[in-house]
């Protein structure tokens, strides 16, 4: 193989990268959408892409969450949610949380949208 042909597929990978992490974060609506037909046979939802795909972007908005909430703790500011130790929220509860959002909300990117139903679920009082 030429040096010629590494550096080129070396130049279109990091392009490709690139193009990838510019990607705007999906959408409340968006991830909604894509998750309908998965949960209408969640006998076939563990062989499809989607769900891989959907289970990604559900991990990455949680993982930005926790990462908005360690950085609020760090700066004195009051939480948005105020989850009991040790309590989770499984995917059926976020879905139907995202589901009973004003349609305004489902305009926001999937962090947002969630932070909103973990909020409404677990208040800070």
């Amino acid at each position: 193989m030429s040096s010629r042909f590494l550096v080129s597929a070396a130049l279109a990978a990091a392009v490709c990268a690139t193009v990838a992490a510019a990607a705007p974060p999906m959408t409340v609506g968006a991830f909604l959408t894509r998750a309908a037909p998965l949960r209408a046979n969640p006998l076939m939802a563990l062989m499809s892409p989607d769900y891989a795909a959907l289970k990604a972007e559900a991990d990455a908005a949680t993982r930005q969450l926790k990462a908005d909430r360690d950085a609020r703790q760090a700066a004195g500011k009051p939480p948005i949610a105020c989850i009991p130790e040790g309590q989770t929220i499984g995917i059926t509860d976020m879905l139907a949380g995202l589901d009973a959002l004003p349609a305004a909300d489902k305009r926001l990117p999937l962090k947002d949208g969630y932070a909103h139903v973990l909020a409404k679920r677990y208040p800070c009082r």
